[in-house]
């Protein structure tokens, strides 16, 4: 249920880490897969770093990749199951991930699998928002819990976007890649109100569980996920809320 209007409504803030991880890469780089491209946003930031790259992205939503199309036209866009073997696109100088292996159950594969998408010394780059500590994922977990108090709405749902440590991903790296680095970034948006840090995470971690209700099902636990959010949230002076969003950023290269 991507929505690629109602993800583009922040699009300055969900653009910015694709902008700090593409510019500390300090190789050239003359052909980049970006996995996971979405609507095009990371694939801008990664073109402006390396105007001259020939760039190909791929994902799995029509609908992100009709609004990438209007964005960079003269990009390859290529529908596919990222989660998927990619070898047979050829190998890359770059291969760069913004915000999409936290949906993987399996991320250790795809991090050792992609590998085969990488020329020697090529490089991986991966942002993943590191969700699952925040304030607002503890908040839409026991909102859940409330409104679906007999279990049966999200009784087997055993995950949305997850996550490992920093530890963990450092660890998965180096069995895999040379010259592992990662590191988080803590950004604090400033919001208009609370209501919009919920309409900020219905367009990516709310997704899986809109997905199980109805239409008027929706909008009664949106009303109640905004009334708890509300509550934790404050306004500060000005009436800006700060919604602060902590990413875990990770480069490694192809090692034999």
């Amino acid at each position: 249920m991507w929505n690629a209007e109602t993800y583009g409504i922040f699009g300055k803030e969900r653009m910015q880490p694709s902008i700090d991880l593409a510019n500390r890469i300090d190789k050239e780089c003359a052909r980049i897969l970006d996995v996971g491209c979405g609507s095009g946003m990371s694939t801008l930031a990664v073109k402006n770093r390396f105007p001259n790259a020939v760039i190909t992205g791929v994902d799995m939503s029509s609908a992100m990749l009709e609004k990438a199309k209007e964005l960079l036209p003269e990009i390859n866009w290529i529908q596919r199951d990222c989660s998927k073997s990619l070898d047979d696109l050829g190998q890359f100088d770059l291969v760069f991930s913004n915000a999409f292996i936290q949906w993987l159950s399996d991320q250790e594969s795809f991090i050792k699998n992609i590998r085969g998408s990488l020329k020697k010394d090529g490089i991986l780059a991966m942002q993943i928002p590191n969700f699952e500590p925040m304030p607002i994922a503890k908040i839409i977990k026991a909102a859940a819990a409330e409104f679906d108090s007999d279990a049966t709405l999200f009784a087997d749902m055993d995950r949305t976007v997850s996550n490992y440590s920093l530890m963990e991903y450092y660890t998965i790296m180096t069995r895999y890649y040379a010259g592992v680095e990662v590191w988080q970034t803590s950004y604090i948006h400033q919001m208009n109100s609370s209501d919009a840090i919920v309409s900020f995470v219905k367009a990516t971690a709310l997704i899986p569980y809109l997905e199980r209700l109805s239409g008027t099902q929706q909008n009664e636990f949106l009303a109640l996920l905004k009334k708890r959010t509300a509550e934790h949230y404050k306004p500060c002076e000005n009436g800006k809320v700060l919604f602060q969003f902590d990413r875990i950023f990770i480069y490694g290269e192809s090692k034999e």
